[in-house]
């Protein structure tokens, strides 16, 4: 398979979860399988599996959909008409207007109850303040055997992503992250003279205090205790499993190795992953696994 046909390691990443997921289902041609794409965005990712899962498992049926919130102050105004535009390039027989859900985040998600196989979310998790509400809509549109993924960064992590200084999401102290971020920038980290050429930041104080609120009010980054002790509360089980695969299929691009199309059965409970997810923590995201079914 050409890497080209991603648009990024994390839309390959879902892609191959996806495809070894199929495998655990009994008779999975029988229903189709319904996943939900948290955070749909500009519905990049969604189009890639629409037309990649299908191309790879030609004897399955998927019912796809979409939800995103009109409250999150990051996306430009009108672009979920976008969204549903390019979803409907990709796939025309598909009604999109009734697949996609605009909705504010305080809203219930409007699906039925036990409907979803399979939740993904996309570097979404970091930015839910109430992750609280999120897993327990999780549980309840989850499927008793179905799986919920989340690739995103937890706070462990050393370089925050979206500013490109260390440690600057870590400091509890709005001046403090003010101060870090204009030291960070007089060292020649950040975005700083990116977006004064882009005409974003008139000076570097106007830059630092528009970028401390970001952190303040865009960003939750939660430690593996609070995500795992919030699932377990909304009856959920959490691990961490494929989170060290996700870091293959980089070094695979990286040697430029054919990509990962599957994963195998085995490496949902690998003690290699536990082992990596250690250290892999620290330095980008990590892919967070809930089931929903209960035996005990």
């Amino acid at each position: 398979m050409d890497l080209q046909r991603f648009s990024s390691i994390t839309h390959l990443h879902f892609y191959a979860i996806v495809n070894t997921v199929i495998k655990f289902r009994e008779n999975p041609q029988d229903t189709p399988l319904r996943l939900l794409d948290v955070g749909c965005g500009n519905g990049m990712m969604l189009s890639t599996l629409v037309k990649e899962l299908a191309l790879r498992n030609p004897g399955i049926q998927f019912e796809f959909a979409g939800l995103d919130v009109n409250d999150s102050q990051v996306q430009e105004e009108g672009y979920f008409d976008k969204t549903i535009s390019l979803l409907a390039s990709t796939a025309s027989q598909i009604n999109w207007t009734e697949r996609l859900h605009l909705i504010k985040s305080t809203d219930p998600w409007p699906f039925p109850d036990d409907y979803f196989h399979i939740i993904l979310s996309n570097q979404v998790l970091e930015h839910v303040f109430n992750q609280a509400f999120l897993m327990k809509q999780v549980h309840r549109t989850l499927q008793k055997k179905g799986y919920s993924f989340h690739l995103y960064p937890l706070r462990h992590y050393i370089y925050e992503g979206h500013l490109h200084m260390p440690f600057v999401h870590k400091f509890r102290s709005w001046t403090m992250t003010y101060h870090w971020i204009k030291w960070c920038t007089y060292l020649g980290m950040g975005t700083y003279k990116i977006h004064k050429k882009q005409g974003l930041d008139h000076s570097l104080d106007n830059y630092a205090e528009r970028h401390a609120d970001y952190l303040a009010y865009q960003v939750n980054y939660q430690t593996v205790r609070q995500v795992t002790n919030t699932a377990r509360e909304c009856r959920l089980k959490p691990s961490f499993d494929f989170t060290y695969l996700y870091y293959l299929q980089k070094l695979r691009s990286l040697l430029r190795m054919p990509p990962l199309e599957e994963y195998r059965r085995r490496d949902m409970a690998s003690i290699r992953n536990i082992v990596y997810f250690f250290f892999l923590k620290y330095f980008t995201g990590i892919t967070l696994v809930l089931r929903k079914n209960d035996k005990f």
